[in-house]
């Protein structure tokens, strides 16, 4: 595989897809602090991960609290501190899914979603995305083209 287009930053996160599931997918995220990835089991999980990510780093920021369905008080971010860098950039982007592989940064948590680039490494394609469903919606699109017989049917019963 070709390296990725040029993509930098603190916050770069390397999304590897191994396994399609029917319209969902799991894999594995890979970030520069931390050598071990990290698995999610479908796209929710994922943003979830990722979204965690971003309040640990409080990088990017967000513009707004998250709201609960809970009375008690919701607390604010944690403060930014510093983490240890356990791999370098470039060596994020060596990591491959199985299935599909897409380098992302988020830039801005606006308007309670995210703004930021991804690249889809195997194609050397780069998105722009406005929105957390956005990006969702780039990967399913390029997944589309993966194929067939990677996917796992649901058993009939």
């Amino acid at each position: 595989m070709a390296a990725p287009l040029a993509i930098h930053g603190r916050n770069l996160i390397c999304i590897g897809i191994d396994r399609l599931l029917g319209s969902d997918y799991a894999g594995r995220i890979w970030h520069q602090y931390r050598t071990e990835p990290i698995p999610f089991a479908n796209s929710m999980e994922l943003l979830r991960e990722m979204d965690g990510l971003y309040d640990r780093w409080n990088f990017p920021q967000r513009s707004t609290l998250v709201r609960h369905f809970s009375q008690e008080e919701l607390t604010a971010p944690a403060a930014e501190r510093e983490e240890t860098v356990m791999m370098d950039e470039g060596r994020i982007k060596e990591h491959t899914g199985d299935i599909g592989t897409f380098i992302v940064r988020v830039k801005f948590r606006q308007n309670a979603t995210w703004q930021g680039e991804v690249v889809w490494a195997e194609k050397q394609e780069r998105k722009y995305f406005r929105s957390a469903l956005e990006l969702l919606k780039l990967i399913d699109g390029a997944l589309e083209e993966t194929e067939p017989a990677q996917t796992e049917r649901p058993a009939q019963g």
